[in-house]
C-alpha cells in the first residue's frame, strides 16, 4: 500500500477529523483515488483512507485500524450498518437519506431512498472504484426497482470523474409518489432539485405543521411545497407559497390537489426576495412565515454577502408577521454558523423594532447524522421564533 506523512501534529485528522487537505501533507506519487496508509511526522500509524491530489481534500479517511482490509467487504459492512441504523431511526416515511458520506463511513457518497427506487451521487473517485460493490449489497439488502445515479455534478471534474447520469441497477420509476407523514410528495430524481426532495427538513416540517393550526402562513422559497403542505395538512387556515421555479410551482399544485388540500393553498411564482420586498410594505397580514432558501455561499470567502442576503429576508419576513405570530427561518450554508445566523436573525428583528424569541433551534434530521469530528456534517440551522 502507498503511503502520505502529514507535515504536522496540528492536523486535524490527528484529532479524528476524516479530512486531510492537500496543503497538510507531503508531496506523494501515488495514484489518484487508491487506499493509501497514513502517518504522522514521526511516521506512527494513523489510519487509511482515498488519495486523490487534485481535491483540496487530498485524504478522506476509511478506517483507524491498522489490520481492517479496505476491500470490497469493507463496504459492504459500512452499507449493512447504515441500512441498519435508518432502520432503527425512520418512521412514517418512504424517502430517507440512506448513506450519508462521512458520517456513515462511506466518504464521497450519497444514497437516497424513495420508495422503490435508490438514487446514487457519487463524488469521489476512490469510493466509485468500490461502487458496483456497494450497489450489489443495496440491491440484496432493499430489493429496489432501480437504482439511478446522479452524475452529473460539477465537483465529479475536480475528483476525475466523468458528469452523467446513469442507471446503475433495474429500471427507472420517476415521477414517483412518497410518503412523508401525512403528506404524499410526487417526486422527480431526474430533474427536480438535489435527489429529487429536500430530505433533510422532513423533521422540521412535521414540527413547524404542530403550531400551524388556524394560521395564515407563507412559505417563500417554498420548492414543492414541503413545509406548506404540512401546514395546511394541520389546519392552517391559508398558506400562500412562493419560489422562482415553475416546475416546482406546478408540482406542488399537484402535491396539493392528491392530498386533498388545494383549496386552503395559493402559489406565486416569483422572486422570493422581491415578494418579500413588496409584501412587507403592507401592514404585517400573517400569523406564520416559513424561509428555507438554498444556500448562499457554498465557500468561506463569500460569507459576507450571504450574511447580507439572510439578514434581507429576515428582516422583510419580520415585518409581514402579526405581534404573536412566528416565523421559521432556515439557513443550510455551513459557513456560516449557527452562532452567526441567530445574531443575523436579531440584527435585523432589531432594524424593524420587532422583539423575538427562540423557541427552537433544530437542524437535520437523524438520517443526516452529524459526525461530531467533522462540523461540516452538520449544516442545517433551522430557527423557530416567536415574534412580538
Amino acid at each position: 500500500m502507498q503511503s502520505v506523512r502529514l507535515k504536522s501534529n496540528e492536523a486535524r485528522v490527528l484529532k479524528g477529523c476524516p479530512w486531510i487537505y492537500r496543503g497538510e501533507i507531503h508531496h506523494s506519487d501515488a495514484e489518484p483515488g487508491s487506499v493509501v496508509s497514513v502517518w504522522d511526522p514521526e511516521r506512527r500509524y494513523v489510519g487509511q483512507g482515498f488519495f486523490n491530489p487534485r481535491s483540496v481534500i487530498a485524504v478522506r479517511m476509511l478506517t483507524r485500524f491498522r489490520r481492517e482490509s479496505v476491500d470490497e467487504g469493507f463496504f459492504r459492512r459500512r452499507v449493512q450498518e447504515a441500512v441498519r441504523y435508518r432502520e432503527r431511526v425512520m418512521r412514517e416515511r418512504d424517502a430517507y437519506r440512506l448513506v450519508y458520506s462521512e458520517s456513515d463511513g462511506l466518504p464521497g457518497l450519497v444514497v437516497d431512498r424513495y420508495g422503490p427506487m435508490l438514487v446514487v451521487e457519487c463524488t469521489s473517485l476512490g469510493i466509485a472504484r468500490f461502487l458496483p460493490a456497494i450497489v450489489d449489497e443495496l440491491v440484496q439488502l432493499l430489493k429496489p426497482d432501480g437504482v439511478w445515479e446522479r452524475g452529473n455534478l460539477a465537483v465529479r471534474e475536480i475528483e476525475g470523474l466523468p458528469r452523467k447520469d446513469r442507471m446503475l441497477y433495474g429500471e427507472m420509476r420517476s415521477p414517483l409518489t412518497v410518503q412523508e407523514g401525512p403528506i404524499r410528495f410526487l417526486v422527480d430524481l431526474v430533474s427536480g432539485q438535489k435527489t429529487g426532495h429536500f430530505l433533510d427538513q422532513a423533521e422540521n416540517r412535521r414540527r413547524v405543521a404542530a403550531l400551524a393550526q388556524g394560521k395564515e402562513v407563507f412559505d417563500a422559497f417554498c420548492h414543492t411545497g414541503g413545509f406548506g403542505l404540512h401546514c395546511a395538512w394541520a389546519g392552517a387556515a391559508r398558506v400562500v407559497g412562493v419560489d422562482i421555479d415553475r416546475d416546482a410551482l406546478a408540482q406542488a399544485r399537484l402535491n396539493a390537489e392528491s392530498n386533498g388540500l388545494a383549496a386552503r393553498m395559493d402559489w406565486v411564482a416569483a422572486n422570493a426576495f422581491d415578494w418579500l420586498r413588496t409584501e412587507s410594505d403592507r401592514k404585517a397580514h400573517y400569523d406564520m412565515g416559513i424561509l428555507d432558501p438554498p444556500a448562499f455561499t457554498k465557500a468561506k470567502d463569500k460569507v459576507a454577502q450571504a450574511r447580507a442576503g439572510y439578514k434581507e429576508i429576515n428582516l422583510r419576513a419580520l415585518k409581514l408577521i402579526r405581534p404573536g405570530g412566528i416565523l421559521v427561518t432556515s439557513s443550510c450554508s455551513y459557513h456560516l454558523s449557527e452562532e452567526e445566523f441567530i445574531q443575523v436573525v436579531g440584527e435585523a428583528a432589531h432594524d424593524v423594532h420587532r422583539r423575538v424569541r427562540v423557541m427552537e433551534i433544530r437542524g437535520q434530521g437523524p438520517d443526516h447524522p452529524v459526525m461530531p469530528t467533522l462540523p461540516e456534517s452538520r449544516y442545517l440551522k433551522c430557527l423557530i421564533l416567536s415574534v412580538e
